[in-house]
């Protein structure tokens, strides 16, 4: 919840992918180091969380708040426009408040998580190690069950924080080991505040709309039709071009229409549409304006897709010749078995929009050489794709223009800079087994201009292409980000801090160090299997949601099968782990599994979940001889943390570089195994 909710107060908290899942961890890892000490702090998280909505809400709508806008990460400011205006110092000068609300939240965030675990690592005392822990898991998968459910009914943060907060009153209400009378009040006060604070119609004008990706603002525009704000950004809006409009070639007005009705004007045939990045209806508008026969309209956002019927003017969407599909482009085109005459990308990208549980936008395995290449196949001979964009940069432009002339089959590439929304957006077309003829007239007639040759001298550096390992279509070229850097050791200050100050006795405990490196194993291998798994069913929020309780279970069933099999072999485990990394990190380097029938993609999640089932004997193993669970947990949460920080190093070398890393940790656990048995304590 903490997640999703201040992803969409400050784009800082979306771009510094982890940053507040990372916090949390810290947070439960105090904690559970902490369970053995008095008094219990649980009555402290309501009011700690009530003071921490009550802070980001007035930052956010502030006089000032705009200078939270302003993002510390260097290689993406592009997509906001903002840093590349100033001067370094001025630029640099912006990020301090960007830096300064990183750091007060993440330490609000680890002091409202420890009260929480430490209560529940002070329960877990009382109960069989293995049977504590596989409650916690089954705790664990009901409330990402329950998360699923709340974005599945579109409620936003009044909801969520109502459901958590309950539940944690609920704890104090009943719990005889909480028993001042005070607390009770507090509890009860701070409860009603979250709520309140959460509630309160801070933008009288605007409607929040909590779909399960985003949060989605619709307003209006001095023309009296929608205008959509995603988390406060600028996302999409609504145009009236039907031919009863008088004033569609007026002004400005002629230029936007030049730019949704250009890929229609310069496609062969419309008999068979397809637009992918529907939104709230204008492409497919256009597209029936011009006579197509049949549209198929892919938007990934069920909200966008309800505003759009409710709220275009030329209702396109209550069209009979459109067929409405709820579903991410990637998965829409992998499951398809049509064929088009014309495929059109409207402007997908998302500037903030973060997958659920994932570290990469969705529009991100869109814009790769598998992405296009599998879009393109759905062309019948002769037809044609459009890829629009508003670009951050030109180098990015290059990035589609190489990825469009490499398609097998396919004619030149061309690129129209069509101006729509900013003065760098292009619409790039290739035609299949022909070349694409421009529409000059029309062109000339709505402003837009033939930028094909700058194109084709091609980019003057080396140019890394985006692809399915390597998926960071915004950044640049492949690199450890310095602000990234920057972020990480933020991070590991602020944690060693807190580690010092709120468990300053506590010592190190070296027979605990496997659990550490195992969760750090963990966290990567979690990644690159969500990755995989929203690749190949999907990268919309259920599925993705589906594979992060998939992946839970898969540890309730390592530590069940400990429990009742007798097992007790942690060496075994160890090397079947392993050894399903390496299987793991040789299939993705070949490519992984596309197109593929059922028992090949069965194969590949068995891969791809096989490591997280033998992680989870191993520790359910190591776990037998521990009598301190809640401490194990501590190391294995801050580990967890470490695997987050070592995460970024998919933006240099790819998600497939992911399984090296875990095979090394792992390694470690298997030596900290050997070197320092655990022993009851």
């Amino acid at each position: 919840m903490l997640i999703r909710w201040q992803g969409s107060l400050f784009p800082v908290f979306a771009l510094y992918k982890n940053f507040t899942l990372l916090a949390c961890f810290c947070g439960l890892g105090i904690g559970y180091a902490l369970a053995h000490r008095r008094p219990l702090l649980l009555p402290m998280t309501l009011p700690l969380l009530a003071l921490t909505i009550f802070l980001l809400i007035s930052l956010r709508y502030a006089s000032l708040g705009d200078v939270f806008f302003f993002v510390p990460v260097k290689e993406e400011t592009s997509v906001f426009d903002l840093h590349n205006m100033l001067p370094e110092w001025a630029s640099a000068a912006l990020n301090i408040p960007a830096y300064l609300l990183l750091i007060v939240t993440f330490i609000l965030n680890v002091l409202i998580m420890a009260p929480v675990a430490q209560f529940c690592g002070h329960v877990m005392l009382r109960a069989n190690t293995l049977a504590g822990y596989g409650c916690n898991l089954l705790g664990s998968i009901a409330g990402v069950g329950l998360l699923f459910l709340l974005s599945w009914l579109w409620t936003g943060p009044v909801i969520w924080f109502a459901v958590a907060a309950a539940l944690l009153l609920a704890y104090q209400l009943v719990s005889y080991e909480l028993p001042l009378e005070r607390n009770h009040y507090i509890g009860l006060g701070a409860a009603m505040a979250c709520i309140i604070i959460t509630a309160y119609p801070v933008e009288p004008m605007v409607q929040n709309i909590y779909s399960p990706y985003q949060l989605i603002q619709k307003s209006t525009k001095p023309d009296g039709l929608m205008n959509i704000l995603s988390a406060g950004a600028y996302f999409q809006k609504v145009h009236d071009f039907s031919l009863q409009n008088l004033s569609r070639e007026s002004g400005q007005q002629r230029k936007i229409l030049g730019y949704y009705e250009l890929p229609f004007h310069t496609a062969p045939s419309l008999d068979s549409v397809v637009v992918v990045g529907a939104g709230t209806g204008n492409d497919v508008a256009a597209a029936l304006r011009l006579g197509a026969k049949a549209v198929d309209a892919v938007e990934i956002d069920p909200a966008i897709i309800a505003l759009g019927k409710a709220n275009h003017p030329e209702h396109p969407y209550d069209d009979a010749r459109v067929n409405v599909v709820n579903d991410d482009a990637r998965t829409f085109f992998r499951n398809s078995d049509r064929t088009y005459d014309t495929i059109i990308y409207g402007v997908l990208d998302s500037h903030i929009l973060l997958s659920h549980g994932s570290n990469v936008r969705l529009d991100s395995f869109v814009y790769t050489k598998e992405g296009l290449a599998e879009a393109y196949s759905h062309l019948r001979p002769g037809g044609q794709m459009s890829v629009s964009f508003a670009l951050p940069n030109l180098r990015m432009g290059f990035k589609i223009y190489s990825i469009l002339s490499e398609l097998r089959g396919g004619g030149a590439p061309v690129a129209v800079l069509t101006g729509y929304d900013t003065d760098k957006t292009y619409t790039f077309m290739v035609r299949k087994d022909g070349a694409v003829v421009l529409p000059i007239a029309f062109m000339a007639a709505h402003d837009l201009v033939d930028r094909t040759s700058d194109f084709a001298k091609g980019w003057p550096e080396k140019l890394d292409v985006p692809t399915d390992d390597w998926p960071f279509f915004y950044m640049d070229a492949r690199m450890y980000p310095t602000s990234y850097v920057i972020s990480l050791l933020l991070v590991l200050a602020l944690a060693a801090l807190l580690v010092r100050k709120l468990l300053p006795d506590q010592r190190w405990n070296r027979s605990l160090m496997p659990f550490f490196f195992l969760g750090a194993g963990f966290m990567l291998v979690e990644t690159k299997a969500i990755t995989e798994l929203g690749l190949l069913f999907g990268n919309t929020w259920h599925a993705i949601g589906i594979a992060i309780i998939g992946i839970l279970v898969m540890a309730f069933l390592g530590n069940l099968l400990v429990a009742y099999s007798g097992f007790r072999s942690a060496t075994v485990s160890y090397v079947l782990l392993l050894a399903t990394i390496a299987v793991g990190y040789a299939v993705a380097v070949a490519g992984g599994v596309t197109q593929a029938d059922l028992s090949a993609k069965l194969s590949l999640v068995a891969l791809l979940t096989g490591p997280l089932l033998f992680s989870g004997i191993v520790f359910s193993t190591l776990l037998k001889d521990v009598e301190d669970l809640p401490s194990a947990l501590a190391y294995n949460l801050l580990g967890a943390m470490l695997g987050g920080l070592l995460e970024y190093n998919s933006m240099e070398f790819g998600f497939a570089f992911l399984y090296l890393i875990a095979f090394a940790l792992y390694g470690l656990a298997l030596a900290t195994t050997w070197l320092w048995p655990a022993r009851a304590r």
